[in-house]
């Protein structure tokens, strides 16, 4: 498989996991911080718009720190730090503070797994 096919695939993997679950993110956000007052664009679930944004900081931090090796650091940033500063512009404090916390809470599942990886491999 050559890299560019590798690369379009984990990308295309990654939003499809962003897609399926942005309704469950989505009820999390409704359910713990409440329900969303204002729709953006007249969205008949203003808060799988919030949805959207945890699964994305969740599945492309947990992704890119579980399968990238070669600038994982500069791609998260460019990834994630994109995410962050829509946040900023949009004025939404909480959803920063959410987001951030997701990306935290992702990356530290991801390098559990890791680290279990690494130990499972020196035992074989």
């Amino acid at each position: 498989m050559s890299h560019k096919l590798k690369n379009f695939s984990f990308i295309a993997f990654a939003f499809i996991l962003i897609i399926l679950f942005t309704p469950l993110f989505g009820s999390l956000y409704d359910k713990y911080f409440g329900p969303v007052t204002s729709g953006f664009l007249g969205l008949s679930h203003p808060e799988y718009f919030e949805g959207f944004f945890m699964s994305y900081a969740f599945f492309m931090t947990l992704a890119l720190t579980l399968f990238i090796t070669k600038n994982k650091y500069k791609l998260i940033a460019i990834f994630l730090g994109s995410l962050l500063l829509f946040d900023i512009f949009l004025g939404s404090w909480e959803g920063l503070i959410i987001d951030f916390g997701t990306m935290v809470i992702s990356w530290l599942l991801a390098q559990l797994g890791l680290f279990i990886y690494k130990s499972l491999k020196i035992k074989k």
